[in-house]
Order: structure tokens, then C-alpha cells, then sequence
């Protein structure tokens, strides 16, 4: 275990923002304050006791980005297989957990979930991470996603949610200053591209029904879905206002907030056919 496979360098259309150092960097400030990683520290344990990962057993992170959930799990005691699109990503996700004294349990490897290089049914406990909602081609990731499962087996997704308030609150706010966001509405729900340190970045705003259906196709069915965060607002704040939210976010998640409000989500699947 430990360092990334050495392969080519995988390439993909919309990978370029990934590769960015700045993207690791604004993503540490946009994600991992301290009050947050505390919310991140309840949600993957609970996420890995659905998944039914046994003591000490393997788990995938489908999409690691820079490893900060391959790590928890490794530090609750289970072997992680680590996946990602970008060699930036796997470097600091390498680096990270070296420092973290888990390598030894990560095995780092570079692969795109839309063309997923794994055997069919070969895994029985999978998760991915606000990975899918940044892949334009989410059918062919979650088909993938879905076809390594074996029977008996599950898979995590965390996803971004069609019918959060949050979503109300921003028509409202763009509304007031006559700034609409172009949404683009496909199968799975709509999204759009955003701009990130001069790449483009596309962000789903999935219809979970729809994701739900589209899975249960493949054979999975949906045994668990809950808030995973409560809001995102408080990514748009800086300060005292923002530790406010977070900690409101923190308790809104704790309180059991319902799944359809809430801005992101958690679903376990399990292979049943």
C-alpha cells in the first residue's frame, strides 16, 4: 500500500480543473474548517456502519480528491483502496496521508469512474464522496459505480440535492438583483457550469428520485438516505458568521433535518439483484 499505481497519466475533458493546485487549496478553505471536520468525523462512520464494512475490512473511496475521507476511514481501522481521476489530487491525497501515519492502509490509484477499470461485482463496499456531482457524464459514473458491486453489497453516495432550500433561497437572492442562474436541466436533474481558477467546473444539482430510479435499474435499491449537510451557505461567509452557521449546520445534521430540505445528502444502496 501507499503511493499511486504508476500509469499514464489519465486525461479527461473534464478533468483540467482537478489538476489545479489552487483548486486543493481553495477547496481546504471551502470544506475542512475545523467545525465542519467535526460534522465529516460523525457522517463517514456513520456512512461506513450502513455500508456494513466489517472491523478492519476494505472499503473504496471512489473519488478520493485529496483523501481527507479515505483517511477517516483508515483510521477507524479499515482498508481503503483510493481512486481518483487526478494525479494532483493522488499526490496531496499521498502526502496527506503520510502525515496522517495511515499509509500504510491506503492504496492509491489513478482510474476515471467513467471508464472504471475494476471487474464486474468485484467489490462489496464502495463509497464516493461529492465526486459525482462534478462529472458531466454521471450515468456512465453510476453505472460503473453499480456494476462493481457484489451481490450483497453496498454503495455510498453523497450528493448534492434538487429540493434544498438552499436552492429557493438563492432563485430569491438572484431574483432581487436580476442575476438568474442558467440552469441546464438534463435526466438526473439540472446543473451547470461554474468557473474555478480558470477551468470550467460543472455541479449537479441531482433529482435523488431520479438517481434512486436510475440505480434500482442496475439492480441496486435504496436502503438508507440523510442529511448530510443542512445548508451551504456558510461557504459564502467569512468569520464569526460563518462558525455561527457551521455550528448551526452541525446541530441541524444531528437533529435528523429532513433529507429532501437539506443541500446534501447520503444514500446507501445495496445490490439486491
Amino acid at each position: 500500500m501507499g503511493s499511486p499505481s504508476a500509469q499514464p497519466e489519465i486525461v479527461s475533458e473534464h478533468a483540467d480543473v482537478f489538476e489545479r493546485g489552487e483548486t486543493v487549496a481553495d477547496w481546504d478553505a471551502d470544506y475542512y474548517h475545523p467545525i465542519a471536520e467535526r460534522l465529516y468525523d460523525k457522517q463517514v462512520a456513520r456512512m461506513l456502519e450502513r455500508l456494513r464494512v466489517p472491523p478492519g475490512g476494505p472499503v473504496t473511496d471512489a473519488g478520493c480528491g485529496p483523501g481527507v475521507h479515505a483517511i477517516r476511514a483508515a483510521k477507524l481501522g479499515h482498508r481503503v483502496e483510493a481512486l481518483d481521476l487526478s494525479h494532483t489530487m493522488l499526490g496531496e491525497a499521498q502526502r496527506r496521508a503520510d502525515a496522517a501515519g495511515v499509509a500504510d492502509k491506503i492504496t492509491f490509484r489513478q482510474t476515471d469512474l467513467t471508464t472504471l477499470d475494476i471487474p464486474d461485482a468485484s467489490r462489496r463496499h464502495v463509497f464516493s464522496w461529492g465526486v459525482v456531482i462534478h462529472i458531466p457524464d454521471a450515468e456512465a459514473a453510476l453505472s460503473n459505480l453499480a456494476r462493481i458491486i457484489a451481490p450483497g453489497g453496498r454503495l455510498a453516495l453523497h450528493l448534492t440535492n434538487s429540493t434544498a432550500f438552499d436552492h429557493t433561497l438563492e432563485r430569491w437572492g438572484r431574483f432581487a438583483v436580476r442575476k438568474p442562474l442558467e440552469l441546464e436541466q438534463r435526466d438526473l436533474g439540472p446543473g451547470c457550469w461554474y468557473e474555478m481558477n480558470d477551468e470550467r467546473l460543472w455541479v449537479w444539482r441531482f433529482d435523488l428520485d431520479a438517481v434512486a430510479a436510475f440505480l434500482a435499474r442496475r439492480g441496486l435499491t435504496l436502503r438508507h438516505r440523510w442529511t448530510a449537510e443542512c445548508s451551504e451557505i456558510q461557504r459564502r461567509v467569512n468569520g464569526p458568521v460563518r462558525s455561527a452557521l457551521l455550528r448551526v449546520n452541525n446541530a441541524a445534521a444531528a437533529m435528523g433535518v429532513p433529507a429532501r430540505c437539506s443541500a446534501t445528502n447520503l444514500l446507501v444502496f445495496e445490490r439486491t439483484a
